[in-house]
């Protein structure tokens, strides 16, 4: 039965302490009903080691089956590890595996959940077969009071309890849930956003969508009904930004933000006052949220970075959409080819450009999204891509991120990328791997509606023509990109990453960045004449990241102090001393990433002072002590120290008063008593210090 909570269950021991460190190494494969088992050989050894060059990733790509079971069991023979098959559906795929995850006498284990009692039976001689049960009444009634009442502790009754005069009615509501953990936490999350004197008439559409002998047993029945009144409770706004999530494959983590510009792509989002489309998508993600219809996987302290479906919720979401003509999942299968003129959204599964391509060309004249996900990993012609002008001119949406694109000739190749997409004149999102593109031509500018571009992974700068900023709407330009290019018109652009500047040229952003929310920049060579005053005039800037390399820098940071609304800043490169003003600076700072190589000074004076700054993270600085007054740091939740080779961590008493989170990955550091009872953060690992947390 699915929604019983075991990839729940197995999650927990993934990320448990006590259980991953007694492992070398941990790997999490999910397998779902339609799997392809090259790339679920491929995808395993993924999970356990990322390829860190273009040509290890081109050679896993290439690989056939045998030779993907003999690379996973190379890789796993020497070391305990701890993998997880999620959702296996058969035999076979688990059979597969198997082979390659022979027991290398080192106490490795294997965790597989599934609904089929046959595969558990058949997972091997050493087996251990827990099943999971339904809730029992009580448990039950706890699970949808924690979701309903946050404050609920099931402890002290009256601590934001049920109001007593719904109480019976809400069990009644609970017990048709049938003890499923699913289904209760999408009642909880439908009358959480429901006052008590609301209740009675969702009771009443609740046993409408209920009543009825298919209620009354086990079975997915029951699950669907419930789903369906929580949809059906959705504000119009919200229903096609949860539809939109069956697009996406079983078990996917989708990141946020990819979310949020497709959302805003697809004209899902109005304009709130005083708000931009973003951040009003990303308030819709938050309700779908708190209503437990998506799950988050992954969050930065304060920023949602990937979420997830429960595979009952996508497949709810399918069927709904099928009614809808809303979108349709193409997975090769004859069965499944889209109708003609009928779908406005498509979503390529396990398939290539080729099949989409060869479709009638009245099966896709209305199309207006195309996305491309698990392609088998298949190489196509840039060619391939004329169907797309020919027979996709309403396409507004095209992410090709998962194809690899084959040239026939190098000095040619960027030039055919652009020319097979310039005459979609209604293209506001395009995202490709930008691995094989290092030009782009000045045709990019015909793209007027365009609002983002972003090439997802890439070997070296990409040249923008000048001619980008024609595309006005653009909101989201991200890549690599070799700087100069003109970026005047671009009005609505919140987002510009990475930028590479050499040791020749200097950073002039225009005036006209007026939204600019986003900047990431590097600078190569010997940047000695850089200074923030070009930074300064970015009034809205909210993100910066600089990256200095081959010179040592001391930045004055006084031009910072007209970007009021900056929260997040990374100084990375050989930084030598720090101004004491800092606090003056940046009054609004929350987080802030220091690398220090070439700092012989504690950096602890001027950074104290900050007022707001909730998380610092310190890398690569060689000085004997940090010492933090009384006082300091007031608001400082997060302490990280990297690769620091550093003595003694020094924290007069009344200094750092909030730490919750104190994460050390350095030289042995002597620290306070009473220090050292806090935790290591469990939000955030010494492998994503890099990553955005707000």
């Amino acid at each position: 039965m699915g929604g019983l909570g075991k990839t729940t269950l197995a999650r927990k021991l993934y990320n448990s302490s006590s259980v991953g460190d007694q492992f070398e190494c941990k790997g999490w494969v999910s397998v779902s009903k339609d799997y392809n088992i090259q790339d679920l050989l491929r995808r395993t050894i993924k999970s356990f080691t990322t390829p860190t060059t273009k040509d290890e990733l081109e050679m896993l790509e290439k690989m056939g089956k045998e030779d993907l079971e003999g690379r996973l069991h190379e890789l796993l023979k020497e070391s305990r590890y701890l993998v997880v098959i999620d959702d296996v559906w058969d035999t076979d795929a688990w059979a597969s595996l198997r082979r390659s995850l022979l027991d290398n006498k080192k106490g490795s284990r294997v965790i597989i959940t599934t609904r089929k009692k046959v595969v558990a039976e058949s997972s091997g001689e050493r087996k251990f077969v827990h099943e999971l049960s339904f809730l029992q009444e009580e448990e039950s009634w706890e699970l949808f009071c924690k979701k309903v009442f946050p404050d609920y502790d099931g402890v002290d009754d009256k601590i934001n309890r049920c109001p007593p005069s719904l109480e019976e009615s809400a069990r009644d509501m609970v017990r048709k849930c049938h003890g499923l953990p699913l289904a209760i936490v999408v009642l909880g999350g439908l009358l959480s956003r429901k006052h008590p004197d609301e209740w009675p008439k969702l009771q009443g559409r609740f046993w409408r969508h209920v009543r009825g002998d298919d209620f009354e047993s086990h079975d997915s029945t029951h699950v669907t009904q419930i789903l369906a009144l929580s949809f059906t409770d959705l504000p119009h706004h919200l229903k096609s930004c949860f539809l939109y999530l069956g697009l996406f494959p079983e078990d996917f983590e989708i990141d946020a933000d990819r979310l949020i510009r497709l959302w805003v792509a697809e004209g899902f989002i109005q304009q709130a006052e005083g708000e931009t489309l973003e951040e009003t998508a990303a308030e819709h993600l938050n309700e779908l949220i708190d209503r437990n219809l998506i799950q988050v996987a992954q969050r930065n302290w304060m920023r949602i970075r990937r979420c997830r479906v429960h595979d009952l919720l996508r497949d709810f979401a399918i069927e709904e959409s099928k009614e809808l003509n809303f979108l349709h999942i193409y997975d090769g299968n004859v069965y499944s080819a889209p109708s003609p003129c009928k779908h406005r959204r498509l979503a390529s599964h396990n398939c290539g450009l080729k099949r989409i391509a060869s479709f009638d060309q009245s099966s896709n004249l209305h199309l207006r999204t195309l996305l491309f996900f698990d392609s088998e990993n298949e190489s196509a012609e840039i060619g391939e891509l004329q169907f797309l002008y020919k027979k996709l001119r309403l396409l507004r949406v095209l992410d090709l991120e998962e194809i690899i694109f084959k040239h026939s000739q190098e000095e040619t190749k960027h030039v055919s990328l652009v020319d097979a997409i310039e005459k979609l004149i209604h293209l506001r999102y395009f995202r490709i791997s930008g691995s094989k593109i290092n030009k782009i031509p000045p045709s990019i500018g015909n793209l007027q509606t365009l609002q983002t571009l972003e090439f997802s992974q890439w070997y070296g700068p990409i040249m923008l023509p000048d001619e980008i900023c024609n595309a006005k709407q653009l909101r989201h330009l991200i890549g690599w990109f070799k700087y100069p290019f003109q970026v005047k018109n671009l009005t609505n652009l919140q987002t510009l990453k990475y930028i590479a500047v050499d040791d020749q040229m200097e950073f002039n952003p225009s005036w006209d960045l007026i939204n600019l929310h986003e900047l990431c920049v590097a600078f190569d060579g010997e940047s000695k004449g850089f200074t923030l005053d070009s930074i300064g005039r970015l009034r809205n800037l909210r993100t910066l990241f600089l990256e200095i390399a081959d010179t040592v820098w001391n930045p004055t940071l006084q031009p910072l102090s007209h970007c009021q609304h900056l929260i997040q800043l990374k100084l990375h490169g050989e930084i030598g001393k720090l101004p004491t003003e800092m606090h003056e600076f940046l009054p609004n700072l929350k987080y802030l990433s220091l690398s220090g190589e070439k700092m012989e000074e504690d950096p602890m004076p001027s950074l104290e002072k900050l007022p707001k700054l909730t998380i610092l993270d310190l890398l690569n600085y060689t000085v004997y002590k940090f010492a933090c007054t009384a006082g300091g740091f007031p608001q400082l939740e997060i302490l990280f120290l990297v690769q620091c080779h550093v003595k003694e961590l020094q924290v007069d008493e009344g200094g750092m008063p909030l730490l919750r989170g104190l994460g050390l990955y350095s030289d042995k550091v002597s620290i306070p008593e009473r220090l050292r009872s806090i935790p290591v953060p469990k939000n955030w690992d010494v492998a994503s210090v890099d990553e955005w947390p707000y």
